[in-house]
């Protein structure tokens, strides 16, 4: 397993380059794990996360704004957005992390340095090995920690996805007491999980 140096989880980059792989994982014969930044040099990672968030999702954004969306996120220093390819070429899934203070969890989770949130709105599956999806989320995982600036990860799942809390419990999240009530997407009901290095290298 290959990674990128420490404290570039959340860089700037300049969204007109095409964006290295940051990292790695032969899971399987013929079934390895890559992960790097959203590209935004070519239309092809907007389409595809614009076809996967428009399966089934009412309210979905027009593929011109969520293009800007990805834009303002490449560019900023405190949250990135990365594809997870299979095979270096395929693309199997997308998620974000956020720094913590910069992020509304704060509060709830008397947020601090090193403190970082995922948001996974395209789970990450390969359809001929659906238990693989807990061995992708470790590798991100491994990334993640690979930081040297990054020391937990919390991930806020709704109370009824069933499915998402036993992928978290699995990949190394433990069940995180907040604070104050935490909400997704102002009033669905939602835990809040959470990893540490600890945790990880004991799941």
């Amino acid at each position: 397993m290959t990674t990128s140096s420490p404290n570039s989880l959340c860089q700037s980059l300049n969204v007109r380059n095409v964006q290295p792989i940051v990292l790695h994982k032969e899971l399987m014969p013929d079934c390895r794990i890559s992960l790097r930044p959203v590209c935004i040099h070519s239309n092809n990672d907007i389409n595809a996360i614009h076809e996967w968030l428009s399966d089934g999702s009412p309210g979905h954004l027009p593929v011109d704004q969520l293009r800007v969306f990805f834009i303002l996120l490449a560019e900023c220093t405190y949250a990135q957005a990365f594809m997870v390819l299979l095979n270096d070429d395929t693309p199997i899934g997308q998620f974000e992390v956020y720094q913590v203070l910069q992020d509304e969890l704060k509060d709830s989770v008397n947020g601090g340095e090193g403190d970082y949130r995922i948001y996974i709105p395209v789970m990450p599956v390969i359809a001929s090995f659906p238990d693989i999806t807990i061995q992708i989320i470790q590798t991100c995982l491994h990334f993640f920690f690979s930081c040297s600036e990054v020391k937990r990860v919390f991930w806020v799942i709704p109370v009824n996805d069933k499915e998402r809390i036993k992928v978290a419990i699995k990949a190394g999240f433990r069940i995180f007491k907040p604070a104050r009530e935490v909400a997704i997407d102002g009033d669905q009901p939602a835990n809040v999980y959470q990893c540490t290095l600890a945790n990880f290298l004991n799941a």
